[in-house]
C-alpha cells in the first residue's frame, strides 16, 4: 500500500528551533543561574526571616548571574560568519560585552567596599543591578533568537 507523502508539520522549521532554542536557553542558563538567589529566598522564608529583595541581591551577587549570561549569549553570535544581519549581531555582541565589563567591575568595586567595611547603599546595588539584568536578558535573549536566523 502507498502512503502519500507526508506534509510538513503545523510549527516545524526556523519559528521552532528558535522556540525550542529560547526556552532551553531560559531554563539551563537563565534559571539555573538565578537559583542560588532563589534557594537563599526559600530558606529564609523556610526559617521564618523576613528577607527583603535588597537582602538577597544587595551584595551584587545578579551582577555574576548577569555576567555569566551576558557572556554566553555573546559568545552564540561571537566570531559567526553569517552575513545575515551582520550590524544586528555586531550590536548584541558589544551590547553584551559591555554588560559583561560593566557587571564585573561594578562587583569587583562592591565585593572591595564590602572587604574593607565600607558602608553601601544596597537598595541602589539592588535596583540597579536588576536594571543592568534585565538589560542583559534582553539582548541575551535577542541574541540567542538571532544566533537561529540563518
Amino acid at each position: 500500500m502507498m502512503q502519500a507523502p507526508s506534509s510538513p508539520r503545523r510549527g516545524s522549521g526556523t519559528a521552532t528551533q528558535i522556540r525550542m532554542k529560547v526556552v532551553r536557553w531560559s531554563i539551563f542558563s537563565v534559571a539555573f543561574a538565578l537559583l542560588p538567589i532563589g534557594v537563599n529566598g526559600l530558606s529564609a522564608a523556610t526559617r521564618n526571616r523576613g528577607i527583603a529583595y535588597d537582602d538577597l541581591v544587595g551584595r551584587g551577587e545578579l551582577l555574576l548571574v548577569t555576567a555569566a549570561i551576558a557572556a554566553a549569549s555573546a559568545g552564540e553570535l561571537f566570531g559567526d560568519k553569517e552575513s545575515r544581519l551582520r550590524t544586528t549581531r555586531l550590536f548584541l555582541v558589544g551590547m553584551s560585552f559591555l554588560v559583561v565589563c560593566l557587571s564585573s567591575y561594578w562587583f569587583a568595586d562592591i565585593a572591595a567596599g564590602l572587604q574593607s567595611n565600607q558602608v553601601l547603599d544596597r537598595y541602589v546595588i539592588a535596583t540597579g543591578s536588576s536594571a543592568v539584568f534585565i538589560f542583559a536578558f534582553i539582548i541575551s535573549a535577542c541574541s540567542i533568537i538571532v544566533s537561529e536566523l540563518r
